[in-house]
């Protein structure tokens, strides 16, 4: 092979790369997202547990209850997972998974 051949290939593998990067990365975000979310669902599942058993030895009820607080704290990490991109900046606030992300890829470049 020579030296203009295997330049062309080169150009032609990093114009591939560029162009698939868009779909690779929000592949990669997407599984990390998953992993973190399914981290969070176990963590909540045994939370709520304890968090029921408690309410119902010391007979709490309404919105100060410790079940209600694990529903609070779900719905808080819900939106800094954003697993579906279905909430919008403002709702998400400021340590989101994605801006996390963005802020790693950010130093990554530099």
């Amino acid at each position: 092979m020579d030296n203009d051949t295997s330049l062309e290939t080169s150009s032609q593998g990093i114009e591939t790369m560029q162009r698939l990067w868009p779909q690779l990365r929000k592949f990669g975000v997407f599984q990390l997202k998953l992993y973190i979310d399914a981290f969070r669902d176990i963590l909540l599942s045994a939370l709520s547990l304890g968090a029921f058993i408690i309410d119902l030895i010391q007979q709490n009820d309404g919105p100060d209850s410790y079940f209600e607080k694990v529903l609070r704290f779900g719905r808080r990490t819900e939106k800094s997972i954003n697993l579906f991109n279905q909430f919008d900046a403002q709702e998400r606030g400021d340590r989101s998974v994605d801006s996390i992300i963005n802020e790693v890829e950010d130093r990554f470049r530099r």
